[in-house]
Parts: C-alpha cells; structure tokens; sequence
C-alpha cells in the first residue's frame, strides 16, 4: 500500500483558499473550477435549514449551488484561525475556528465561532462531506434580512 499524497488538511486548506476567491468575486467572475477541483462527484454538503442557504447539496453542481447562494450574500466567508483536529489514516477531520463573513449589500462585518466535520478521500484529494455547525444562526439571518 503507497502513502498517501494527501492529508484532510491539506485538502480542507486547498478548499479553503479556492473558496475566499470564489466569494470575494463579482457574480460574472466567479469561476467554480478551482472549488469543483477539491470536490467528491458524490459530495454531501449539510448546511442547517435555519440558513437561507441551508438544505442538503449533492456532488459539485449541489456545492455550486450553495456557493453562489452564499457568495450573493457575502463577499467575504473566511474560516480564520482554524485548528485542524485529525488522526493520523483518518479520512475525517474536525476544525474549529472563527467564521469571518462581510455582507455584500451593507458591508457588515461579522465573527463567530464555527465548526466542521469534513470527510475526504485521501487517495483522490477531494471532500467527501460537509457539516458546518454555525454558533450564532439568528444574527447571521438578521445581518442578510432572512426570517426562516
């Protein structure tokens, strides 16, 4: 059996980085690609209900459609300070950290603490599955106007 070329951490930072650009974006340019690239075909992405972008998203086209939901809501989604919490030939892996968001239409600027559970395939360096756990749901929809 080969080592893998990947760790959850360095796909999860890879997703990371491709993200900040794609919501800093104007709509007309925005490019999914670098995003899809760190994506499973058979991505789950699980976002609470109580969001206005919440539900259950399947394979890229489902994470596009999350992605472009967030980023008309923000120009700024930053996980800052994240602490990777893996076990070594785990394809999980916990982070903590704090969730920077700027709103697009009035530029408030928002922190809260944030969580995720993310699965990978370590063999093909993509996400498998997303869970966020957001700490404080009711400003976030107050920030954008959303009432769930």
């Amino acid at each position: 059996m080969s080592a893998a070329k990947h760790t959850p951490r360095s796909i999860l930072e890879a997703f990371y980085a491709a993200e900040r650009v794609y919501m800093a974006a104007p709509q007309e340019q925005r490019d999914f690609a670098p995003m899809a690239a760190t994506l499973s075909p058979d991505l789950l992405l699980e976002q609470t209900p109580a969001l206005p972008y919440g539900g259950t998203f399947h394979g890229p086209a489902g994470m596009q459609e999350w992605a472009r939901q967030m980023a008309d809501l923000f120009d700024t989604v930053d996980v800052q300070n994240p602490e990777f919490f893996e076990r070594d030939g785990s394809e999980r892996i916990v982070i903590l950290g704090n969730l920077h968001l700027r709103v697009r239409k009035s530029g408030e600027e928002m922190d809260s603490p944030f969580a995720q559970v993310v699965a990978v395939d370590l063999e093909a360096g993509v996400i498998k599955s997303i869970r966020p756990l957001y700490w404080d749901v009711h400003r976030l929809n107050k920030a954008v106007g959303y009432q769930p």
